[in-house]
């Protein structure tokens, strides 16, 4: 994977139980979305990494990724993951016309979408959908760091374009960094399959992004000497 060339991860993306392997019509097209691991499936990874020795994974988008480009799919399938799909390619083709059409198309055909998306009418609506759920991100069953806002309108979407980096019809939106604060009683060095030896830091749990924390990883030796832990 060197920024032109990915890695062709499809047989482990099969195992993901809400990726259909049939369509409820006979439709060939393309959508996109994302693989994520769920807060549950973070909790119980990280405590069978620990009773088997190995490094408790930092939090659940690096573990999704590692579970994700697994050789084995096995490991893959024992981890849990799920998905929402977000876009349609070429919507024309099917008559959609809007953003929040598209989502409907594709769950439909038994793609799963987040249930927490909606339409808003003003700036007002915006306002309130990011309050509510910088308020209630915590019970959600799987982690969030941000809402990204899109303009409903596929035609609209295409006129506005994107720059080189990003779309210009949407806006990510990001919650302010959850902190909390806590005690050390230990640091636990862990030797990894490759002989990278990581220390944890073993502290009084705390309550981070609606997940119980107990354990962190510290990275390295650096770390700990420049944070004078």
């Amino acid at each position: 994977m060197d920024g032109n060339v990915g890695e062709d991860v499809t047989r482990n993306v099969l195992t993901i139980a809400s990726v259909p392997k049939q369509l409820k019509q006979p439709l060939s097209l393309e959508v996109r979305g994302e693989c994520y691991m769920p807060k549950a499936a973070f909790a119980k990874l990280n405590a069978r990494q620990e009773t088997e020795g190995g490094t408790p994974f930092a939090n659940p988008r690096n573990a999704a990724a590692g579970s994700l480009r697994q050789l084995d799919a096995k490991v893959t399938a024992a981890r849990e993951l799920d998905t929402f799909i977000y876009t349609l390619i070429e919507p024309e083709q099917f008559n959609v016309t809007t953003q929040h059409e598209a989502i409907a198309f594709m769950q439909a055909l038994g793609f799963t979408t987040n249930p927490s998306s909606e339409v808003a009418g003003d700036m007002q609506a915006i306002d309130t959908y990011i309050k509510k759920y910088t308020t209630d991100r915590d019970a959600l069953p799987y982690g969030i760091d941000g809402i990204v806002l899109k303009v409903n309108d596929l035609a609209l979407q295409a006129q506005l374009g994107n720059t080189v980096k990003v779309p210009r019809w949407e806006i990510a939106y990001k919650f302010p960094p959850e902190e909390a604060e806590t005690v050390i009683h230990d640091i636990v060095w862990t030797v990894g399959r490759t002989g990278v030896v990581t220390p944890t830091a073993v502290m009084d749990p705390v309550q981070l992004a609606g997940t119980t924390v107990a354990r962190a990883t510290l990275h390295n030796a650096d770390m700990i000497r420049d944070k004078d832990i």
